[in-house]
C-alpha cells in the first residue's frame, strides 16, 4: 500500500450476515464475509484436550470444542508452557520429538492459526498471542522486539525505554502478565500514553483468559477475537482510513463505541447508509465479488487471464487473447505481461488466494523483460496485508508465490461443490454417457439374458440416444436381440453419481 492510499470501509449488514469491503483509492481490494451460522474462529483461544499424539507427522489431534478436532504440528508447540509430568527433566533434550511434549489426555491452551478447509481441521498453536492496535502480547513470549518497518534509530529507542517504563510501572505487573509485547508498525512516532493504554488493555485481556482457565475442564473458547468489522479497523495502518460506511446503525454505534475505546480518528467520520439502493451495488462491489468468482478476467490491452483453485494450489495464466501486435511479437508479450501484473495481484487479494499461487507468464525470451515483470509484480503487491514471498523465473518461465493461509478464499466462503459435477468443475459429456449406457445394458444382457430392457435418462441424454449415427435401439437390437425402451426423466441429471438413474431392468 502506497503511503497516500485513502481506505475506506463499507459494511453491509443483513440478519445472519456481515460483508466488510475494503477500498484503496475507491478500488475494492478485499472482501471479508461473516455469517451467524459459521463464524471465524481465527485468533480465538480454546481451553483444549490432546486426543492422539501422532510420532510419524510429530503432529497431534487436539479437541477444542469444534465438530472437527484441530491439527497442532510440533512448530506451534511453546515447549516451556506445555506441563509434562515424569519427562519434564527431558523436554529441553527433547523438543523435537512430540511424545516428550505432549500426551493424549493432555490439557492445553491453544489459539486458531488458520480456519478449517475442506477436510482439513483448523490449524492450532500454543504460542498464545493477543493484539491490539499498537501491540502484540506473547504471555509465553521472551524478549521485545519492535517492527521492522520502524527504521529510525531514535524512534526504535525511545518506543524500547517507552515500553520498558510502563511495563515497570503498570499496576498489573505482579499479576502474572509476564511475557513479551511486540511493537507494531502503527506505534511509529504515538504518545506513549497511547501505548501505555494498549499495554493495560491487553494485560488485563490476558488476566480475563487466565481467570477462565481456571474453572472447569472441558474443552472451551477462552477468548473470542474481534468481529471481522473490528478487526479490520485495528490492523489498518494508523492514518490511513479516511471514513466508514455502514447500512445498519446498530453496527455503527458499535464500532463509533470502538473507535473511541482503541482512539482512532477518522477525519471523515462513520456514516449511516440510508438510500434506497444497496449499498454494495451503489459502490459496484457486487459486480466485483461476481467478477472474483470467475475463471477468465480481461485485461485492458485485449489479453486475459485464466485463474483456476484447487484444493492444492491456485494457478494463473496469463494469455494474449486479441492483443496479437503487429510488428513486433516479443514486445507484445512483455506488453500483455506487464499489463496482467496489477489484475494478478489484486485478484489475489480480492479472492484471498493462498497457499502456493503459480503463474504462468506468456514465455519472454528478453531477460531485461522478464526482471521488468518480476519486480512489477513485487511492486504490485506491495499492498497486500497478507504475508507473500515471490520467488524468481522457474526455468519453465513460471513465478511461484507463497502467500500465507489463514482465513477462507473467497471462493470457499460463498461457493459449494456442484452436487453434479462433485467439484471438478466438468461433466462427462453426452456421447461419453451414451457409450456408457451402452456399455451397461451389454453386461446386463450378457448376465440376465434380458430380451426387454428399460432406460431412464435424462432429457440431453435421450437426445443423444436418438441423434447417434447407428440408431441406438435398432443396432441393439439386431445384435443382441433386445428391445430397449427409454424415458425421458427431464428432473434427472446427464451425469449420475452411479447408474441408480441410469439403470436397466428386466422387463419379461
Amino acid at each position: 500500500m502506497s503511503k497516500h492510499s485513502r481506505s475506506q470501509i463499507l459494511i453491509n449488514s443483513q440478519s445472519g450476515e456481515v460483508r466488510v469491503a475494503l477500498l484503496e483509492d475507491e478500488v475494492v481490494q478485499e472482501i471479508h464475509i461473516e455469517r451467524t451460522n459459521d463464524l471465524s474462529i481465527v485468533g480465538n483461544i480454546y481451553r483444549a484436550v490432546v486426543t492422539r499424539v501422532m510420532p510419524g507427522l510429530q503432529a497431534a489431534f487436539v479437541d477444542f470444542g469444534s465438530e472437527r478436532n484441530g491439527f497442532l504440528h510440533i512448530d506451534d508447540v511453546f515447549a516451556n508452557a506445555i506441563a509434562q509430568p515424569n519427562q519434564q527433566t527431558n523436554a529441553s533434550n527433547n523438543i523435537k520429538d512430540i511424545r516428550y511434549l505432549l500426551r493424549e489426555g493432555q490439557q492445553i491452551s491453544v489459539q486458531v492459526l488458520k480456519e478449517p478447509v475442506a477436510e482439513k481441521g483448523a490449524r492450532l498453536s500454543t504460542k498464545l498471542a493477543l493484539a491490539s492496535t499498537y501491540a502484540v502480547y506473547k504471555p509465553n513470549g521472551s524478549g521485545h522486539k519492535i517492527s521492522h518497518r520502524i527504521n529510525a534509530k531514535d524512534e526504535r529507542a525511545r518506543l524500547e525505554n517507552g515500553l520498558a517504563e510502563i511495563l515497570d510501572t503498570s499496576p498489573m505487573r505482579q499479576k502474572n502478565c509476564a511475557g513479551s509485547y511486540i511493537l507494531r508498525s502503527a506505534a511509529n512516532n504515538i504518545d506513549l500514553s497511547l501505548l501505555a493504554a494498549d499495554v493495560h488493555f491487553l494485560q488485563r485481556l490476558w488476566l480475563g483468559v487466565e481467570a477462565k482457565r481456571a474453572i472447569g475442564n472441558r474443552p472451551s473458547c477462552l477468548h473470542q477475537e474481534l468481529p471481522v468489522e473490528q478487526r479490520l479497523i485495528r490492523d489498518l495502518p494508523v492514518g490511513e482510513l479516511t471514513q466508514i460506511i455502514a447500512d445498519d446503525k446498530r453496527v455503527l454505534d458499535k464500532l463509533k463505541k470502538f473507535c473511541d475505546d482503541i482512539k482512532i480518528d477518522i477525519p471523515n467520520g462513520l456514516n449511516y447508509y440510508s438510500e434506497s439502493q444497496p449499498l454494495f451495488g451503489k459502490y459496484g462491489i457486487d459486480l466485483e465479488v461476481e467478477k472474483a468468482l470467475q475463471g477468465r478476467i480481461e485485461l485492458d490491452n485485449g489479453g486475459y487471464l485464466i485463474i483456476d483453485q484447487t484444493e492444492a494450489m491456485a494457478t494463473v495464466d496469463v494469455n494474449t487473447g486479441s492483443n496479437v501486435g503487429r510488428h513486433d511479437p516479443e514486445k507484445t508479450v512483455y506488453q500483455t505481461n506487464l499489463c496482467s501484473v496489477t489484475e494478478i495481484a489484486h485478484q489475489i487479494r480480492l479472492r484471498n488466494l493462498s497457499g502456493i499461487i503459480v503463474i504462468d507468464f506468456i514465455d519472454m525470451q528478453n531477460t531485461h523483460h522478464r526482471e521488468h515483470v518480476l519486480d512489477s509484480l513485487k511492486s504490485a503487491m506491495k499492498g497486500d496485508r497478507t504475508d507473500v514471498f515471490i520467488s524468481k523465473f522457474t526455468e519453465l518461465g513460471l513465478v511461484q508465490i507463497r502467500r500465507k493461509r489463514t482465513y477462507q478464499s473467497l471462493r470457499q466462503l460463498l461457493h459449494a461443490d456442484c452436487s453434479n459435477c462433485h467439484g471438478y468443475g466438468s461433466v462427462k459429456s453426452v456421447d461419453t454417457v451414451v457409450f456408457e449406457i451402452w456399455r451397461e445394458l451389454k453386461r446386463v444382457v450378457d448376465m440376465y439374458n434380458c430380451t426387454t430392457l428399460s432406460v431412464r435418462a435424462s432429457s440431453e441424454v435421450i437426445e443423444g440416444i436418438l441423434a447417434s449415427k447407428d440408431t441406438f435401439m435398432k443396432t441393439f437390437n439386431e445384435i443382441f436381440k433386445c428391445k430397449v425402451v427409454i424415458t425421458d426423466e427431464p428432473l434427472f441429471t446427464r451425469e449420475p453419481v452411479s447408474y441408480t438413474h441410469l439403470s436397466c431392468r428386466r422387463i419379461e
